[in-house]
């Protein structure tokens, strides 16, 4: 330990320097503190680089985050090579001039072309539709100078009514205004990583500058037998074949479109969802479980001619072979015959619907993504475990699975009433409430009979023969050994952006 002398005129007044070998050595690596060895290194007092006679904050002279001795060691580096080139500059460390003259616009042609097309992310079908309101706010403006201010005024914006598929008045929902600002927390986060940006406006050191708005996403549709039995009468025949896969297997809509025969295992009755279709990237088994599913597979395998159909033709496809694209027309119009609307169309489009069919539809609020939530829920309402449920939706983290765990009010209410025991309330029942006192006194007067036994002092002897009850590998499960000190488990958890 090193006291400040005449020469560290720069440290605080009453200030301790604590340095350990490597301070000695040169290396120019502490803290102002009080801490040493492993105490020092986890402490969050601020790393203080020093070299040739600099000293600096290496947080506030790189402008990041610096929690760790490693991070440390590589600002210290930093500014070592930066002194010695003579660019060093005690303001801070500055990005290159590419760097802080690349626009926004041209981040996201980056983004898109190095990151989302080069992993093949199921978000690239999309990427140029959920890019576009962040280019038209952000695409002239440097990179570097869009602030957390900027990014918040975004948020108002969006939160105001606007034109929404040719509906004016709309606000948009909550967990659409996430997706958008989730999208650009992930594009700073990435210029970060490529070291486009020094720091990323969503965060300053460990605080959370913007957070996501709360969103209620758990959707409580359900789909009863009636209802799916009038829609299964009204839809054509192709459209009844996908609703039956889609109730029977819940399957995404992607990846039923994707299904080809060659990935259905007919002996053994499994459909193979193949990474490259799933929205995981990750291939996952789904049993054929009901005999309807199985001869709706049957139905479809065989082409106009009474001939199976190759491995590798696609399962939903139109007559000539070629995928199906969008089948919304088909059942907006299923969905509305089932509950006796005659849909009316100004032209053929689903958007292009009346006024009064449109306001129907929304308050029958049947969405095709339903019968996978039916599909889950009704695994649930039959016992299957929830770890189970998620792995045949194929969700990465149970949380996911859980909001598609919608059980019935009736089977709710049939829960609840296993509590029945048949006892009632009567307020003159007097013996009652006696007998309670009575119990309640009984009670306090064996506790205090407990209070007036004399204690043991001395510990009684046990023969060599008896078990030990705690011995000092059993107490030490019991503390919860050397992997229980607070340290070591903050330590487990890794922080991330």
């Amino acid at each position: 330990m090193f006291e400040a002398g005449p020469s560290d005129a720069w440290l605080p007044p009453c200030s301790t320097l604590v340095v350990d070998d490597e301070r000695i050595a040169g290396v120019g690596l502490y803290k102002i503190c009080e801490h040493r060895g492993r105490q020092r290194d986890r402490c969050g007092h601020a790393w203080w680089g020093s070299f040739r006679g600099v000293r600096v904050s290496l947080a506030k002279w790189t402008n990041r985050e610096i929690d760790n001795k490693a991070k440390a060691t590589e600002a210290l580096d930093e500014l070592r090579r930066t002194i010695r080139d003579g660019t060093f500059d005690a303001r801070g460390f500055e990005p290159s001039k590419e760097v802080t003259t690349l626009t926004f616009s041209e981040f996201a042609d980056i983004y898109k072309e190095r990151h989302v097309q080069a992993k093949q992310l199921a978000i690239g079908e999309t990427i140029d539709y959920r890019l576009k309101p962040l280019i038209d706010r952000f695409g002239d403006r440097v990179l570097a100078e869009i602030k957390t201010a900027d990014i918040e005024d975004f948020i108002a914006d969006l939160k105001k009514p606007r034109v929404v598929n040719r509906q004016p008045d709309r606000t948009l929902s909550t967990a659409s205004i996430n997706r958008v600002i989730e999208l650009m927390r992930h594009m700073m986060n990435w210029a970060v990583g490529r070291e486009y940006l020094d720091r990323t406006p969503f965060r300053r050191g460990t605080e959370t500058l913007i957070r996501k708005q709360h969103e209620d996403n758990q959707r409580r549709r359900r789909l009863s037998e009636d209802e799916e039995t009038s829609l299964l009468a009204v839809a054509p025949p192709f459209l009844r074949s996908m609703i039956i896969t889609a109730l029977d297997t819940g399957m995404r809509q992607g990846e039923m479109l994707a299904l080809r025969f060659g990935d259905v295992d007919w002996e053994r009755q499994l459909i193979f969802l193949r990474g490259e279709t799933t929205k995981s990237r990750k291939t996952r088994v789904v049993p054929i479980s009901t005999t309807r599913l199985r001869a709706v597979l049957d139905w479809l395998r065989l082409d106009a001619e009474g001939e199976k159909k190759p491995d590798d033709a696609l399962v939903y496809s139109d007559e000539a072979g070629e995928p199906i694209g969008r089948f919304r027309t088909a059942w907006v119009t299923a969905v509305l015959k089932a509950h006796g609307v005659k849909p009316e169309w100004k032209s053929y489009n689903w958007t292009a619907l009346t006024p009064a069919c449109r306001q129907h539809f929304r308050r029958i609020n049947l969405r095709w993504h339903d019968l996978r939530h039916e599909y889950a829920s009704r695994l649930v309402e039959k016992g299957v475990p929830l770890a189970q449920v998620r792995d045949l939706l194929g969700h990465a983290s149970i949380t996911t699975t859980e909001r598609y765990d919608n059980q019935k009010l009736e089977n709710l209410q049939t829960a609840v009433l296993r509590l029945e025991s048949g006892k009632t309330f009567d307020p003159s029942d007097t013996k009652g409430a006696a007998k309670r006192v009575d119990d309640r006194d009984k009670v306090s007067s064996f506790f205090q009979d407990q209070a007036k036994v004399p204690r043991v002092d001395k510990v009684r002897e046990r023969p060599e023969t008896e078990a030990n009850l705690l011995d000092e590998s059993d107490l030490a499960k019991w503390l919860g050994g050397r992997d229980s000190n607070p340290d070591n488990v903050v330590q487990s958890h890794v922080s991330y952006r």
